[in-house]
C-alpha cells in the first residue's frame, strides 16, 4: 500500500510526529554535560567521527575511539565523560513507540540482546567501509530529509528500515551465527521489554509481566534467561539502576524521594539495592558524581 499524500494540517502534524520519534544530533567537547543525558524510551546510535571519550554504565567504563559505533537502548543506558577536545559524536535517535512499528527494528534488538556480556555498554568496531556505509546513512537523518514534504513520512520509515539494517548487518558480524529472523521467544522477550520499560518502576517482580503477557512466572523467567543469559530481575535492576544514577547525578532530589519514585518501600530498601548493584551507598555515589 502507498504512503498517502500529506497536506496541510495533516502534514504539520506528520512533521511533529517525524520530530518526536527519529532525532540526529552531534555532541562534541563542547556541548554542556546537562544536554548529553541520553533521553529514556529511545534507542540511540551514536558514531564516533573524531577524538575519544568514555561510555560508562553499571557495568564498567570503555573508551569511544574513531570508526566506533555504541549502541544504547531503553534498558540500556550510559554516560559520557573524559570528552578530548577533539571529540565529535553523530547521534541517530529513534523512540521506542515507532522503533516497534518498524519491522527491521526487531531483528536488530534480536542481535543486541545476543551480544556477549563483554559488550557492555554496546560499543562495535565495524570495519571502515562498514561505518563510512552506516555515517552516510545517518547524514540523511541530519539534513537530507529537507526537501521532502509529500511523503516525507514514508522515506523516514524506509530510511530507518535501512538503517537498522545496517546495524543489524554490523551486529551479527560482531556477535557471531545465530536466527536472523524472530522467533518466539525473542516476540516474548520483546514483549517482556517493552511492558517493563513501562512498569519497572511499579512493579519490581516477574509475576506482574508474566501475567500480562498470559505466560507463567517460569516460562517468561526461563525465556528471558534463554535469549539474553540474565534473569528477569536482572533487567528490572538495569532499568532502575539507570533511574537512580540519573537522579543522583542530575538532580537534588532526597534519598527518600527517590526510593518513592522507584518503587521501593522505604530509603533503606532502596540503598541495600543501590549498594548491590554499584558498589556505593547512594549519598556517597551521588558526592563522587559530583567531583566528576
Amino acid at each position: 500500500m502507498k504512503n498517502a499524500p500529506t497536506t496541510g494540517k495533516h502534514a504539520v502534524q506528520a512533521e511533529a510526529n517525524i520530530r518526536n520519534n527519529v532525532s540526529f544530533r552531534s555532541i562534541t567537547h563542547d556541548t554542556p554535560d546537562d544536554e548529553i543525558q541520553f533521553p529514556a524510551r529511545w534507542f540511540l546510535f551514536g558514531l564516533v567521527s573524531d577524538g575519544t571519550a568514555a561510555a560508562s554504565d553499571a557495568e564498567g567504563s570503555r573508551t569511544l575511539r574513531p570508526g566506533d559505533l555504541l549502541i544504547l537502548s531503553p534498558s540500556r543506558s550510559a554516560a559520557l565523560r573524559h570528552r578530548s577536545r577533539d571529540f565529535r559524536l553523530e547521534v541517530v535517535g529513534i523512540h521506542a513507540d515507532y522503533f516497534d512499528t518498524l519491522p527491521d527494528g526487531q531483528p536488530m534488538y534480536a542481535r543486541l540482546t545476543r551480544l556477549p556480556d563483554g559488550f557492555r555498554p554496546p560499543i562495535l568496531h565495524p570495519d571502515p567501509d562498514g561505518f563510512a556505509a552506516l555515517r552516510s546513512t545517518a547524514a540523511l537523518f541530519a539534513g537530507g530529509l529537507v526537501p521532502w514534504v509529500t511523503y516525507r513520512r514514508g522515506i523516514v520509515r524506509h530510511l530507518c528500515s535501512l538503517f537498522l539494517l545496517q546495524v543489524t548487518e554490523l551486529l551479527h558480524r560482531t556477535g557471531g551465527p545465530g536466527p536472523a529472523y524472530v522467533g518466539r521467544a525473542d516476540e516474548i522477550f520483546r514483549l517482556f521489554k517493552q511492558a517493563a520499560v513501562e512498569h519497572y518502576r511499579t512493579h519490581h517482580d516477574a509475576a506482574f509481566y508474566a501475567d500480562r503477557l498470559n505466560i507463567s512466572t517460569t516460562y517468561l523467567s526461563r525465556i528471558v534467561k534463554r535469549v539474553t543469559g540474565h534473569t528477569v530481575y536482572t533487567h528490572l535492576a538495569e532499568l532502575l539502576c539507570a533511574d537512580a544514577r540519573r537522579y543522583l547525578e542530575c538532580t537534588d532530589l532526597d534519598i527518600r524521594e527517590i526510593a518513592d519514585r522507584l518503587g521501593f518501600s522505604d530509603q533503606s530498601a532502596f540503598g541495600k539495592f543501590f549498594r548491590a548493584r554499584n558498589g556505593l551507598s547512594p549519598t556517597r555515589y551521588r558526592s563522587q558524581a559530583g567531583r566528576r
